[in-house]
């Protein structure tokens, strides 16, 4: 706080959330990768800026710090402005060359990039520090590339990357996958996320302001608030955290069960645990995914993984898993081989069903089950409901979209996996194992069964008394 207040800068409430994840990566424990934004004008590259120059420059003699960011200028001209607005005459430094000096030997390296082959020339020299804006305009291959530059020989650093980014862009998925989602989840580890909006900078002039309230559709929903959840193209805009995401829960052991399986080897495979309450809200509750499994290893994740009391009733397949293609008569199916190992660490094999593979019906069956409505306490809600717990559907379903040539379909592609899944498991038509009046009347004659119990116990109180 003394390094910002005594240099003229007061951080907005959200930016003293970012600068203190940023002091948080000290500890060993920390995260080492810290994101802000989401949407446009809240201030992002002040904060970034003043926390690389204003606090880690001055407290760490001899820093080296990488600073790029997409632009089609010279990376002087491109950061004029903040190094006037946050350094100039508030502390000492020297430019020269697109490196920033100070005098306890710390530097910043001033650089841009236009297309991602040039940062290319950032890639293998050591940083102890890597700031990155517009992350989103980077691929993740890039991305993984640049962080390898990130190592020290300093005892009293520890390294770490900051960036600042947008939805959209060709990172849109990574970024969201690595920062976003984490954060809504609460499942942060090596990553913070501190999200901002317009709405949380007073400092912006007006037209701005008026400007960013006035726009239209997908992109105010992307520049004005900051929503990852929309892009171009996506195949189900309706998907929400808010509405179709939900905290784990115990369940019942009464609601019926079954889980769905779409296979791949080199493509990821994904398996689904699925419970459906009286009310006919299907739950996913449990997930297995990844690629380089045989239907063995399969078949031992999933018996690995299901309680020893849970009762699924069936499995509802690819039904790719029963073809045998062209191989001799006496071959097992993957579906055989699959529903024998499980039966043989269980002593009873799954019931699998080929599930129905008519695509487009399908995915208006789970547009159905995506569909919002108004539920108990005033909440959005939906008759689907995914629990926090399984990422990758959560991450994937909301990144998949139409296909260019049938706009009715979604494309056949790599991360399709788990929105296939669900489909299948929607497409069984699964029910409740009993309506709510006949869950009413199971409560009832339970109640029964205890009022007769205790009137039969002071029955026979009185009978030993007597």
């Amino acid at each position: 706080m003394s390094n910002f207040l005594t240099r003229g800068y007061t951080p907005l409430p959200w930016q003293w959330e970012y600068h203190a994840a940023a002091r948080e990566a000290d500890n060993t424990t920390g995260p080492t990768e810290i994101g802000c934004g989401g949407a446009r004008g809240p201030g992002k590259s002040h904060a970034i800026f003043s926390q690389a120059a204003l606090d880690d420059a001055q407290r760490v003699d001899n820093l080296k710090i990488l600073f790029i960011r997409k632009t089609a200028i010279s990376a002087k001209e491109s950061f004029g402005d903040l190094i006037e607005r946050i350094l100039q005459g508030k502390i000492s430094y020297n430019i020269a060359n697109n490196v920033i000096s100070f005098p306890n030997g710390s530097r910043i390296l001033l650089g841009g990039f236009h297309s991602e082959d040039d940062i290319d020339k950032y890639v293998g020299v050591e940083y102890d520090l890597i700031v990155i804006e517009e992350l989103n305009q980077l691929t993740e291959d890039k991305y993984e590339k640049l962080k390898g530059s990130l190592r020290t020989s300093k005892t009293n650093w520890r390294p770490r990357l900051y960036a600042s980014f947008n939805p959209g862009g060709i990172g849109h998925s990574f970024v969201k996958s690595k920062f976003v989602l984490p954060h809504r989840l609460h499942a942060e580890e090596k990553t913070r996320f501190i999200p901002a909006t317009f709405k949380q900078n007073a400092h912006l002039n007006k037209e701005y302001v008026e400007y960013l309230q006035d726009l239209p559709g997908d992109l105010g929903r992307a520049w004005r608030d900051g929503d990852f959840d929309l892009f171009a193209g996506q195949f189900f805009k309706e998907f929400k955290l808010s509405t179709h995401v939900c905290e784990p829960f115990a369940i019942p052991e009464d609601w019926m069960k079954f889980f769905a399986f779409d296979y791949g080897f080199n493509h990821p495979m994904s398996l689904g645990w699925y419970a459906v309450s009286p009310d006919g809200v299907v739950y996913r509750y449990r997930e297995l995914w990844g690629s380089g499994m045989s239907y063995t290893q399969v078949a031992e994740e999933f018996v690995s993984m299901t309680g020893p009391r849970e009762k699924l009733q069936y499995g509802a397949c690819d039904p790719a898993l029963w073809s045998k293609k062209g191989e001799r008569d006496d071959t097992l199916s993957g579906a055989e081989v699959f529903a024998r190992r499980v039966g043989d660490l269980t002593g009873k094999q799954p019931l699998l069903i080929r599930a129905e593979n008519a695509r487009i019906t399908g995915w208006g069956v789970v547009r159905e089950y995506m569909r919002p409505f108004l539920g108990q306490d005033d909440k959005i809600t939906a008759n689907l409901q995914i629990f926090s717990t399984c990422f990758e559907m959560i991450r994937t379903l909301p990144e998949q979209v139409h296909d260019s040539k049938n706009p009715e379909d979604m494309a056949k592609r790599d991360g399709d996996d788990c929105a296939d899944e669900l489909r299948y498991a929607l497409m069984s038509r699964p029910k409740p194992a009993y309506t709510p009046e006949e869950r009413e009347k199971k409560i009832f004659a339970q109640a029964m069964k205890r009022k007769q119990r205790r009137e039969l116990g002071k029955s026979r109180l009185r009978f030993m008394g007597s």
